[in-house]
């Protein structure tokens, strides 16, 4: 069975094309810069293309649900479903930190997986190969606070590099374990079938465009 995943959750929309048996990837394509209303269906085609199939073998969809933007999570969850509705695939779901944790736990077998939140804030979560050891954290950097030292990947340990350095060890910034990659979907998720209204984007706080609604003195109650 030939499996599509795909990710919009951070400023990097990535999607890859793999077999179930051994999960093996065919091909996988990344991109950044510009939103992924704009390279999400782009790079299906592409990764469509470059292993050689078309979509109408592929059997499951995996839908990166965040956490991570909101209306990045929101374009990878439609476009699932709607792959779904049109052409009736089986549709599964997995964390984006789960992904990003993922290749990590091929050379440290105590992770913690960290995206940056805005709002001077992470998404974190940490993991052993038996899979997640803690809920979501979503905090400030200097409230984080673990024991042990784990290894501390993802774009939130990048640019809070200096106050999470205490943690535990941090790669080199242009290290590959801090990127989210659709191929992390392939190893990490559980390949359960879920129903369209189960491919939901996890929330772990309130949307942006809430935030500044709750600001705004000229908003409607």
């Amino acid at each position: 069975m030939l499996i599509l995943a795909l990710d919009a959750s951070t400023p990097v929309t990535t999607v890859a094309i793999a077999r179930s048996n051994a999960r093996e990837v065919l091909a996988e394509v990344s991109t950044t810069g510009r939103g992924a209303s704009e390279t999400l269906l782009p790079a299906i085609n592409d990764a469509l293309d470059l292993a050689g199939e078309e979509l109408g073998s592929v059997g499951l969809v995996i839908a990166g649900v965040g956490p991570g933007t909101f209306t990045g999570i929101r374009i990878a969850a439609a476009t699932a479903r709607a792959l779904s509705a049109g052409t009736g695939v089986a549709l599964s779901k997995n964390s984006t930190l789960a992904a990003l944790a993922a290749p990590a736990l091929s050379c440290s077998e105590d992770v913690l997986a960290v995206l940056d939140a805005r709002r001077g804030q992470v998404f974190a979560r940490r993991y052993s190969e038996a899979g997640p050891t803690t809920g979501i954290y979503c905090v400030r950097p200097e409230e984080m606070s673990v024991r042990g030292a784990p290894l501390l990947i993802g774009d939130g340990a990048v640019r809070y590099r200096e106050g999470l350095s205490d943690l535990g060890r941090i790669p080199p910034d242009g290290s590959p374990l801090h990127r989210i990659t659709a191929a992390g979907h392939v190893t990490s998720a559980d390949l359960v079938v879920v129903g369209p209204e189960d491919v939901i984007p996890i929330y772990v706080r309130e949307p942006d465009a809430e935030v500044r609604r709750d600001l705004n003195p000229w908003s409607p109650p």
